[in-house]
């Protein structure tokens, strides 16, 4: 569901109270890391309502130990002149509409244009989503390595964020207005695995964590690091899921000091093609 309605008296307020913000690039390559706000940010012109926007910190949670929502049933959105909604309903493990929702906790992902809901649910009938609106590029459903889900927003822009809940049926209601915090990274994102972590034109930390989530064979992601056209290192792990949703995956290594080129994905069980995404690491 979508609903699109422009606002150019909006527009015009928006442009002469701040500069002009590109959208966020997908492969954005720059070493230095934004520090993210510690602050929530005022209201700006987007939703009505009087709950506050946070940005670039946690955002809300909520704890619902006697929910009865088992299942992510669907994820829906729609833009209303500079206020986007997205709507997460939900199922019981029967397939019915549940009462309550199920414990949440919404916050943005530190220095990246990303906004993660974690769930405590154990199954989903999304998977992941094409957006495409002002402020979301896309979303993501990931069973976690721990237990549970959670959805990722990716950004398209700045963007203000709050999380409401609704009761009989279960819902849980995250609405966006424009922001002010331009991240310069982005995710490396790949057909079937997002990156995290390392960010591409970061420095090598030789306590490197490659984090993410995947739909690869299998659920099967390997790492190669290369120096020279030399391999220094290949590493190998496996994510939480890849049938049904993308599955969290998490590979913690040492790393040479010098400038390298990372592979993160998966090799073809048809050909032994790599498939996946490539990064840069700068010597720290």
């Amino acid at each position: 569901m979508r609903v699109w309605t422009a606002s150019l008296s909006l527009v015009a307020i928006l442009a002469a109270c701040s500069p002009v913000v590109e959208p966020t690039a997908t492969t954005a390559v720059t070493p230095e890391v934004e520090p993210a706000p510690t602050t929530t940010v005022p209201l700006v012109a987007g939703c009505s309502g009087d709950v506050e926007f946070f940005e670039g910190v946690g955002i809300g949670n909520m704890d619902h130990p006697g929910s009865d929502s088992d299942v992510i049933g669907t994820i829906t959105w729609e833009q209303a002149d500079a206020c986007e909604t997205f709507t997460i309903e939900f199922e019981t493990s029967e397939g019915a509409p549940p009462t309550t929702p199920p414990s949440y906790s919404a916050r943005y992902i530190d220095g990246l244009p990303v906004i993660r809901i974690d769930l405590d649910v154990d199954s989903t009938t999304v998977t992941d989503g094409l957006v495409e609106t002002s402020l979301v590029n896309r979303l993501y459903v990931v069973r976690k390595l721990e237990g549970g889900m959670f959805i990722d927003l990716h950004l398209a822009a700045p963007a203000q964020a709050r999380v409401t809940t609704d009761l009989s049926p279960a819902r849980l209601v995250v609405q966006l207005q424009p922001g002010i915090v331009d991240y310069r990274q982005s995710p490396a994102l790949g057909s079937h695995i997002v990156l995290l972590s390392p960010l591409d034109g970061a420095p090598v930390d030789e306590s490197a964590a490659f984090s993410g989530y995947t739909r690869s064979f299998e659920s099967n992601v390997i790492v190669i690091a290369t120096a020279g056209g030399q391999v220094v290192y290949e590493g190998f792990t496996t994510a939480a899921d890849s049938i049904e949703t993308w599955g969290e995956y998490l590979l913690e290594t040492e790393l040479p000091n010098e400038e390298l080129s990372v592979f993160v994905g998966e090799e073809s069980p048809a050909d032994g093609s790599l498939d996946g995404v490539t990064i840069t690491l700068g010597q720290g």
